[in-house]
C-alpha cells in the first residue's frame, strides 16, 4: 500500500483513536489483485490489458455470511434502507469473480509505470492525473484519451486531488503530508503553473465551478473555496476532517468523520445527509441534480448508496460483503460506475436494475471517471506500478 494512503489513513484514525492496520489507502484500499496487467497489441497503439485471469478471496477469507445462498455473481440492486433484505453484488461465496468479464478484452492502458496515481479528471480531449511524488517531485500529467505521449504539466510537491475547470487544470499541492501547500493551476496545454491560494492546513480533494475552486482540508480546517484566478480562501463550512468532495448546482457535498455532508457553496451552516458508518479514504462520492451518490468502507454501509440531495431516506444501489466495501465513483446520465476494494469495477442503472461487471484484477482502484464514450480509472498498483485505464461503453454488453 502505497505511503500517502498510509499516512491519510493514519491521520484519520488517530482523530478516531484507533489504529489503521493498514487496511484503508486514499483510493482503492487494500486490494489484492496479481500485479502489473497483462499486455497486448491495441488498435490505437497504446497498450491493451486484459487483466488478471482471477481476483482474490474477500479479505478475512471467510464465506460471504451476510448474504442468501444461490445468488449469482451479478444481481438486481435498488431498495430503500430498512425496506427489502440487503441486495449484493459479487458471488455469495469467499471468492470473488473467477473469470473476466468479455469487456474486460477490450480495456486499454493508456499510460503506465506510474508510482503513485491518486487524482484523476477528464475533459473533451484528454484524461488529467496527479502522481502523488510520496515522500516528494509529484506531477500533473495528461495523456489523449486515444491514447500517445504522455505529457507532464506540472511537477513538484506532494500532490493529491485535481479537477479541470475551463482550460485550466487545478491540483493540491502539499510541502508534506500533514501541513502546509497550496491550491496550484496551469493551462491544460501547459505553461507557468500559479498558485490560486494557500493553504495552511492539509488540503485534499477537489472541484471546481465556473467561478471557484473548492476544497477539504483534512486536518479540521473546513471545506475551503478560492477564486478561480488566486486570491484569499474562505470557508464555506467548517468540517472535521473533509476529503470527498463534490459539488451540486447551489450545494457543496463532502465526506467527513460524521458522515455524509453538505452545505451551500455561498457558504453556511453544514447539514448530514447520512450518518451511522465510517467515511474512510477509500468512499466515493458523486452527484447530479437531484441524488447523491456516495460509497462507505468497512465495516459499515459496505456498498453503494444514494440519498437526495436535500436529505430524506438513504436507499442501497448495491452492497458488497462488509470486508471489501465501496471505493470511487462517477456517474453518467443513467448509471453509476464504481471499484470496489477487491480490485473489480461495476455499473448499475440509478433507477435500479442489473449491475454489470466491468473488469476485474484491478488492484487498488483510486479514482474513476466517466464521459459519452468511455469509463476511465486509476489503478495505483498496491505498491507495484500502476497507470490509467480506458473501457470503451461500446463494448459493454449492458
Amino acid at each position: 500500500m502505497r505511503a500517502t494512503g498510509r499516512r491519510l489513513c493514519a491521520f484519520v484514525f488517530t482523530v478516531l483513536a484507533a489504529g489503521c492496520g493498514g487496511k484503508f489507502t486514499g483510493g482503492g484500499g487494500e486490494g489484492s489483485g496479481s500485479g502489473a496487467p497483462k499486455q497486448a497489441a491495441n488498435t490505437n497503439g497504446s497498450a491493451g490489458t486484459f487483466g488478471a485471469a482471477s481476483a482474490p478471496a474477500a479479505e478475512d477469507g471467510g464465506a460471504l455470511t451476510d448474504a442468501p445462498s444461490g445468488l449469482p455473481s451479478v444481481v438486481a440492486v435498488g431498495g430503500t434502507e430498512g425496506g427489502a433484505a440487503p441486495i449484493f453484488v459479487g458471488p455469495s461465496s469467499s471468492s470473488m469473480p473467477e473469470s473476466p468479464p468479455p469487456s474486460q478484452a477490450h480495456l486499454t492502458t493508456l499510460a503506465w509505470g506510474q508510482i503513485c496515481p491518486w487524482g484523476m479528471a477528464v475533459d473533451a480531449t484528454s484524461v488529467y492525473w496527479t502522481d502523488c511524488g510520496d515522500p516528494t517531485g509529484g506531477t500533473v500529467q495528461k495523456v489523449s484519451k486515444t491514447g500517445g505521449a504522455i505529457v507532464t504539466l506540472a511537477a513538484g510537491d506532494v500532490l493529491s486531488g485535481i479537477t479541470v475547470e475551463g482550460s485550466n487544470v487545478y491540483w493540491v499541492a502539499r510541502t508534506d503530508q500533514g501541513s502546509g501547500g497550496a491550491i496550484k493551476s496551469v493551462s491544460v496545454a501547459g505553461g507557468t503553473p500559479m498558485v490560486v491560494a494557500a493553504q495552511s492546513g492539509a488540503p485534499s480533494h477537489i472541484v471546481a465551478d465556473a467561478s471557484y475552486v473548492y476544497w477539504g482540508d483534512l486536518n479540521g480546517g473546513g471545506v475551503m473555496k478560492a477564486p478561480l484566478g488566486g486570491g484569499a480562501a474562505t470557508m464555506v463550512a467548517p468540517a472535521a476532517s473533509a476529503f470527498q468532495i463534490a459539488l451540486g448546482d447551489t450545494a457543496i457535498f463532502w465526506m467527513d468523520l460524521p458522515g455524509l455532508m453538505t452545505a451551500p457553496k455561498t457558504g453556511g451552516a453544514a447539514m448530514s445527509l447520512a450518518s451511522g458508518f465510517i467515511s474512510l479514504p477509500p468512499a466515493g462520492l458523486a452527484v447530479n441534480a437531484t441524488t447523491v451518490y456516495f460509497s462507505a468502507g468497512p465495516p459499515n454501509r459496505a456498498g453503494i448508496s444514494d440519498v437526495p440531495i436535500d436529505g430524506g431516506a438513504v436507499s442501497s444501489i448495491a452492497s458488497t460483503h462488509a470486508s471489501i466495501g465501496g471505493g470511487p465513483i462517477a456517474i453518467d446520465a443513467t448509471r453509476v460506475y464504481w471499484a470496489d476494494t477487491s480490485g473489480a469495477v461495476y455499473a448499475a442503472p440509478q433507477s435500479g436494475g442489473m449491475a454489470t461487471l466491468l473488469a476485474i484484477g484491478q488492484d487498488n482502484v483510486d479514482a474513476i471517471a466517466v464521459d459519452d464514450g468511455a469509463v476511465y480509472w486509476l489503478v495505483n498498483g498496491n505498491g507495484s506500478l500502476g497507470g490509467v485505464m480506458e473501457l470503451p461503453l461500446s463494448a459493454v454488453a449492458w
